[in-house]
């Protein structure tokens, strides 16, 4: 009987009449396995279905398909591919200028997998003769650096024909072993040895030492059988003098910088000319990956394959259309009745107007709404800016962030932070209205001008009582609505518990609203019995909904209830603040002595309060819809639609 009572209710909640939640269809696709690559392929390209893993589906018995050996083969081969992008892409970063706009390639992954190949050789050649520089360069810097310190310490006798130099490389902790190798020296030399020691580095010493050339080999010999380090130049350095070691050695830096300054140029060019293209061959690569990833979700049999899925209901005759054109009359397009289980699995899709989409996402931050339930996007889009515009108020200061926010939506156009500035948008045109509302023009300069409250003044005194009075009632109403919605929910999905607590408040408040009426003198005396009567059966049913507990949770709820209706003070409170700031600024101009002095400092006040009304009543209008609001009514928390659709190539502007 109850739930009858107010069946009427359960149109407001109807998402299809009112909050624009798309209605789903559940889909079954069947066909021969010959025909399964081509309709995957179809699938993808329209991108309305969303495609259920056959694995989580507890009332399908069947096993999930298996790639074929050559499927498994042309993945590996594209995923192959697809690293080799990557790598270029982050090879080529380094020599972008300035990023570049993306161009779109239709090739095949044939044609993609050539190009690359063609890249990727080039690369591999110019890398490697730039390690090989690398290396070269490293070597000859340090002989370079050895040469510089040693080549004025070489004794005499190192000119002289028939004698040679050998050097040794010891760390500068090895003092003991030096001098033994040292004496060891000039003992197998039997005293033809002289040499000079420096420290190279900050952790090296170096022995150079001349002996006759005939001694030489058994002196190498010696040290790498005490596995000393030798200092040996390259062989084509060896019959040169130090001088001309260190000459050589510097021309051949110097052509060997040149070199990799070379192949950079070559890199920069290669970046200019293929960079631009990898995003979309990405894209390629990725689309073709994504239908091998879908394959594990399809169910299959011998001959067979059954795909299932959602669509929007809208969109079925199309997809039966377009597979029977494209696969033929052998696939069998199927609509199914959505089963119990199911019904809290059904994928959400939110189709809202253009000026709504931010609403839209700020809900979706908060939850996805169920299949069943509402969006309060729109509501959100009608409450959200008022609330904001009550407590910014002021002609100007909207104004200002009018212009602000308008031109930052220029910039910046994705994102949570695109969706706050647009919100801004709307919020600023409220605040210009109520500012008229409220005669206020950066703040008190509104009378100097001849604009006259015409709602209230916020500066007088006698006004606060109204305006809490009013931002009062604004919660009330918005509490009642979410109320309301709240009980068309129940309605609709037969929840007798959360009937009665949204009945209950409903009532409830009712009742006490009846009872401030007549406390107020708005209601005759004689509504004192039914406004007792109302709140008292409002809390009896509130009760009720908790069972057992309900005795005390019942109150408890309700004075939380009038918390909450209490809680939407704060958009009298910060519109107090942000026009007694603004009385302030404009004060402090007459106040300091010095004119100019004054007006930058009211300037300065002025542009906090601009800040700070940008950012508060944004964080708090929103703050009322999630906490106040969205809890009389919404719980969200479902799967978004996702369907299986192909990734675009999104065009940078550089």
């Amino acid at each position: 009987m109850l739930f009858q009572l107010v069946s009427s209710l359960s149109s407001v909640a109807n998402p299809r009449r009112i909050l624009m939640i798309r209605k789903m269809a559940r889909i079954e696709i069947i066909g021969l396995k010959g025909n399964l690559q081509d309709t995957i392929h179809e699938l993808h390209n329209l991108g309305i279905m969303q495609i259920d893993d056959i694995r989580s589906l507890s009332n399908v018995l069947m096993q999930p398909f298996n790639l074929t050996y050559e499927m498994i083969q042309n993945r590996e081969q594209v995923e192959l591919v697809n690293a080799r992008i990557n790598g270029l892409e982050d090879l080529f970063k380094k020599y972008f200028a300035a990023f570049p706009k993306d161009l779109e390639d239709l090739s095949t992954i044939e044609g993609i997998e050539s190009k690359v190949e063609q890249i990727t050789t080039i690369v591999q050649q110019f890398t490697q003769h730039r390690s090989s520089l690398q290396e070269d360069l490293d070597s000859l810097s340090k002989y370079q650096e050895i040469l510089k310190v040693m080549a004025p310490l070489l004794p005499e006798s190192a000119r002289k024909s028939g004698n040679a130099t050998i050097g040794a490389l010891l760390h500068t902790t090895q003092t003991h072993s030096m001098n033994m190798l040292i004496n060891q020296l000039r003992t197998m030399t039997r005293g033809k040895f002289e040499m000079a020691t420096v420290k190279v580095g900050e952790s090296t010493n170096a022995l150079i030492g001349v002996l006759p050339r005939d001694l030489v080999a058994s002196v190498e010999n010696y040290l790498e059988k005490e596995k000393i380090t030798q200092f040996v130049l390259p062989e084509e350095y060896t019959i040169l003098s130090s001088s001309e070691a260190q000459d050589r050695i510097e021309k051949k830096i110097e052509s060997d910088h040149k070199e990799l300054d070379a192949i950079d140029d070559h890199f920069r060019e290669l970046a200019s000319t293929w960079g631009p293209y990898l995003h979309s061959w990405q894209v390629t690569c990725m689309n073709i990956l994504d239908e091998f990833e879908i394959y594990s979700r399809i169910g299959e049999t011998e001959h067979t394959f059954t795909v299932y899925g959602w669509i929007p209901f809208d969109e079925v005759h199309n997809l039966k259309i377009h597979l029977r054109e494209k696969i033929g009359a052998d696939l069998m397009v199927n609509q199914l009745d959505i089963p119990n289980e199911l019904n809290n699995k059904v994928p959400v899709a939110l189709e809202n107007p253009r000026s709504i989409k931010s609403f839209e996402n700020l809900t979706k931050m908060r939850a996805i709404p169920a299949y069943f339930d509402i969006d309060p996007s729109t509501l959100i889009a009608i409450f959200m800016p008022i609330f904001f515009g009550m407590m910014v108020g002021d002609v100007a200061y909207g104004a200002i962030l009018l212009l602000i926010a308008y031109f930052l939506s220029k910039k910046v156009k994705t994102g949570i932070f695109g969706d706050l500035i647009r919100t801004i948008i709307y919020g600023s045109v409220w605040s210009i209205f109520f500012g008229f509302m409220f005669g206020e023009f950066m703040g008190t300069l509104g009378g100097s001008i001849g604009l006259k409250p015409i709602l209230l003044d916020r500066t007088e005194s006698g006004s606060v009582l109204k305006l809490l009075y009013m931002v009062i009632g604004v919660g009330v109403v918005h509490i009642l609505l979410g109320l309301i919605l709240g009980i068309g929910n129940a309605v609709k999905h037969k929840n007798k518990s959360h009937l009665l607590e949204k009945g209950g408040m409903l009532i409830g408040l009712i009742g006490l609203l009846v009872l401030v009426g007549k406390i107020l003198k708005i209601l005759p005396a004689s509504f004192s019995i039914p406004g007792y009567l109302l709140l008292g059966s409002g809390i009896v049913l509130l009760g009720v909904s908790y069972g057992k507990t309900g005795v005390i949770l019942g109150p408890i709820e309700f004075i939380g209830l009038l918390g909450n209706i209490l809680s939407y003070l704060r958009i009298a409170a910060l519109g107090l603040a942000s026009v007694f700031l603004a009385k302030v600024a404009n004060d402090m101009v007459g106040m300091i002595g010095n004119l100019v002095v004054g007006i930058l400092v009211a300037v300065l006040i002025h542009s906090l309060n601009i800040i700070m009304a940008a950012f508060s009543p944004t964080i708090q209008s929103l703050r009322l819809q999630y906490v106040e609001f969205f809890r009389r009514f919404y719980e969200g928390g479902k799967v978004e639609f996702s369907p299986f659709k192909k990734r675009i190539l999104i065009q940078s502007k550089g």
